[in-house]
Order: structure tokens, then sequence, then C-alpha cells
């Protein structure tokens, strides 16, 4: 992960990664369990902290968890992501940005982001809004990212 967290403070720029990502929340998932490197940029000075929620506690991430139950309507558990590509899992993340929420006052996450972080930081994280009569958060989703990847393959 903290290659990840490398590679995003280099295409933001340090500044715009620390005002991104000043604070993170998440579960203990072992992919995050170096909070030192992950906080520590690529400059030696720290980009963010790292908040760890109590174990067994999904409460306290709020509207997070509502986001990964539209993820896994998409990708339902025990789904492999090994053969996912970065277009497909921009296509999904997407779809579920684009879909209103009503603690965001029946905004998407989407506008919000647009409306806090700018158009700029939007492109760089590949984010695009979907039409809302083409949001799909089914399973079908799958067979449209499936044959994206027949069509690349047969180029």
């Amino acid at each position: 992960m903290t290659f990840t967290f490398d590679r995003l403070e280099k295409r933001l720029g340090t500044y715009e990664f620390i005002s991104v990502f000043e604070n993170i929340l998440t579960d203990r998932g072992s992919e995050l369990g170096d909070p030192v490197s992950l906080e520590t940029g690529i400059q030696g000075i720290q980009r963010s902290s790292i908040y760890y929620c109590d174990p067994m506690r999904s409460v306290q991430k709020g509207a997070i968890e509502q986001t990964h139950t539209m993820l896994r309507m998409v990708l339902p558990k025990g789904t492999s992501f090994e053969f996912l590509t970065q277009w497909d899992v921009n296509l999904i993340v997407n779809h579920i940005n684009s879909t209103p929420r009503e603690i965001l006052g029946e905004r998407t996450p989407y506008e919000v982001a647009l409306e806090t972080l700018g158009e700029d930081i939007l492109k760089a994280f590949q984010l695009k809004p979907i039409e809302p009569d083409k949001v799909n958060l089914t399973y079908k989703i799958k067979s449209v990212i499936s044959l994206n990847k027949l069509i690349r393959f047969n180029r």
C-alpha cells in the first residue's frame, strides 16, 4: 500500500496529497499495517495521519460502509479481483460515486468531491460522472467489463 500512496503523492504532488489525504480512517487490514511508512511521504515528511477503527465496529467508519455494500453488489464476496484492471476498477468506482446519497442531501459523492477537491484532482484519479440513468450497481456491470476486455484483447 505504501507503493500506492507514493505513486499518488508523485502524481498529485506532496502539497495536494497532504490536503486530500490529511486523515485516513481504516480497518486493521494487513495492507495498512505499517502506519509509519504510509504516513511518511516521499519527501520524508508526514503526509497523513492513519486512524484505525476498533475490530468488529464497522459503525465507526460511517458512510464508507454504504460504499462497501455497493461494491459488494457489483463484486460479491468471494469474487477474485485478480483479473480486474485499473480501467475496471475506475468503471466500478465511477458508478458507485455517481449514486446519490441521502447523507449528502441526495447529491453524489462525485458532485461533492468536485466541489471540495476540484476537477484537476478528480482527473488525476481518473474519476468521471456516470449519467443517472446509466448507473449500474449490479453484477451485470461485470459483463460490460468482460466485453471491454474482449474488445481490447482483439485489437
